[in-house]
């Protein structure tokens, strides 16, 4: 599926504009609206010039705080009451793909790296988000959006990441996050054109800005075997 990149980003997203939009995801399924992402910048906006590449160390450094809230998240939807049997199932496994993820990321990180933790602000959102639902569609359109962000941020890192296996490995995460947002996005409500668009976006994920080190050309690269 080809990558969809404009050539001219638009305004930067930053930190605090995605948690509060993510905060915002539950209301506006609760009240019928479409679960589609909201981010609409391109996530390396903000970088520098000359920022081409990403460290294995520094996008695991990044991302796995926000893949271990994913699964915080889940945690939060099947203690909700909203889940009926065949969404509790598929919830534990969604869950299961997260924390799996996060293992392959830790793997990466630097023998001097602290231990990743759930990203506190996100997993606050997503408490009040999921909390507030009144639904099984509502619950689930927010994690349909928390999964369709993350997929933009893996899908955005992939031209960055230095080491092919490591890239190819993110790849499939992304793959599996955009399915999992599809099989969310089926039972909260959205169409189906919304759930198929002809172009994979890297838009509306997590700036790559954020992450340490990006575009730092020093420091060892590790590799992971593809799953």
């Amino acid at each position: 599926m080809p990558i969809d990149r404009s050539t001219q980003p638009t305004a930067g997203t930053t930190r605090r504009t995605f948690l509060a939009r993510t905060a915002g995801i539950g209301a506006l399924v609760t009240a019928g609206a479409v679960v589609a992402p909201t981010l609409g910048a391109a996530p390396w906006a903000g970088a520098q010039a000359g920022d081409s590449e990403l460290t294995d160390a520094a996008f695991a450094s990044f991302a796995t705080p926000y893949e271990l809230a994913a699964v915080q998240a889940y945690l939060l939807a099947l203690r909700s009451g909203q889940l009926d049997a065949t969404w509790t199932d598929r919830a534990r496994q969604f869950q299961m793909n997260h924390q799996a993820t996060a293992d392959t990321l830790t793997t990466l990180l630097g023998d001097e790296d602290p231990a990743p933790r759930a990203d506190a602000d996100l997993v606050e959102q997503l408490t009040g988000s999921i909390g507030g639902a009144g639904s099984q569609e509502a619950v689930l359109g927010v994690l349909a959006g928390l999964e369709e962000t993350l997929a933009a941020t893996h899908l955005s890192a992939v031209p960055l990441l230095r080491d092919p296996i490591t890239g190819r490995t993110v790849a499939q995460v992304v793959a599996t996050e955009s399915q999992q947002a599809a099989l969310l996005g089926i039972d909260s409500g959205a169409t189906f054109e919304e759930l198929t668009p002809a172009e994979a976006s890297d838009e509306g994920g997590i700036p790559l800005s954020d992450a340490p080190d990006a575009g730092d050309s020093t420091g060892e690269t590790t590799t992971t075997a593809a799953n």
